[in-house]
């Protein structure tokens, strides 16, 4: 009868799997604890922390050099805003700085409603907005969307305000819901819009909202304070906007 007996407890190897596993959970319950209290100090030191005076004149530095930038770029230059492309629109996103020393930057920026990094919008090409992008140049990358990434991004990333919510772009009903005053019923119709440039763009453009994307896949390739004439990253690529847009969707 003996070799039918069942054994009084686990085997030996089962019971450290398992011990290891208990311990496991103990340890990841602590690291998250610990985690959860050094954010909060964090905050807290962020709340009330005290300001070194290095940290308000390297501000002062920034916010300077901002100034002569711009200064420089309509005074003592022919070239008095960015060039207005054939595209009717341009497709913009801010990709660096969270603080920005300047005030008339962080105005601009915040009129453009780029007031967070990988924001991303839609903009009539014209003079205006060609002036505005050269003022906050530094801060951000622009260029002339094809079609398929107008579509990409509305159907991926598009989201409205519906009753107090943000809300994904789910059903050409919501679609009609929200735009039907205008005649736009489906989702083709405002990408036909966006990309046209047409009459009631800058309604559409109101009601959706900006394009919240993530970092590029494989990280930013060049520098994010050299222009991208220059072989960097800020301002201008015309339709490379398109590769670009593809890695943060």
């Amino acid at each position: 009868m003996e070799k039918y007996a069942v054994p009084n407890k686990l085997p030996a190897k089962k019971i450290t799997i398992l011990a290891r596993r208990r311990a496991r959970i103990e340890k990841d319950k602590n690291l998250a604890k610990l985690r959860e209290d050094t954010r909060r100090k964090i905050l807290q030191k962020k709340k009330h922390g005290f300001k070194k005076p290095e940290a308000f004149i390297m501000q002062y530095i920034k916010a300077e050099r901002d100034h002569k930038r711009i200064e420089r770029k309509f005074l003592h230059s022919r070239r008095f805003a960015a060039e207005v492309p054939k595209s009717p629109i341009f497709l913009i996103m801010r990709h660096r700085t969270r603080k920005v020393a300047s005030k008339h930057i962080e105005k601009v920026l915040e009129e453009l409603h780029l007031e967070n990094i990988h924001t991303t919008i839609f903009a009539r090409a014209n003079e205006k907005i060609a002036t505005m992008l050269t003022i906050i140049e530094p801060y951000v990358v622009w260029g002339t969307p094809s079609i398929h990434t107008v579509r990409d991004l509305i159907f991926k990333k598009g989201k409205l305000l519906v009753n107090g919510k943000l809300e994904a772009i789910q059903s050409n009903a919501m679609i009609e819901e929200a735009f039907g005053d205008l005649g736009v019923i489906c989702t083709e119709d405002i990408v036909h819009e966006i990309f046209t440039g047409g009459e009631n763009f800058e309604k559409i453009n109101a009601r959706l909202e900006p394009f919240h994307l993530k970092a590029p896949r494989d990280g930013w390739k060049k520098k994010l304070n050299i222009s991208y004439e220059k072989g960097g990253e800020y301002g201008s690529r015309g339709n490379a906007i398109d590769e670009l847009i593809d890695r943060c969707v």
